[in-house]
């Protein structure tokens, strides 16, 4: 039996374009706290800003550390956003 797995590392960069840089901004400023923190040997994560853009680049050891990374971080930002049009439907 061969112990080595077919996939050995896994990069990606995502880029989600939001409305105005504003909004990128202040998901970035809530998201990034879980990024910069999460706990994993076997992946890491970047997220910035560039214009109306978010940047997420994931770096991953193997394909599940990477899809938790994925799901974890989208979640966060799809979060961010349910609260900021709750905020905004508010004003």
């Amino acid at each position: 039996m061969n112990d080595e797995t077919p996939l050995k590392k896994v990069e990606s960069e995502i880029i989600i374009d939001l409305d105005t840089p504003l909004q990128a901004e202040i998901v970035l400023s809530s998201v990034r706290p879980e990024v910069e923190s999460s706990p994993s040997e076997r992946s890491s994560m970047e997220i910035n800003v560039q214009g109306r853009s978010i940047h997420l680049k994931i770096n991953s050891n193997d394909a599940a550390s990477f899809r938790a990374s994925l799901n974890s971080s989208l979640r966060w930002i799809l979060l961010s956003l349910e609260v900021l049009d709750l905020q905004n439907n508010n004003l």
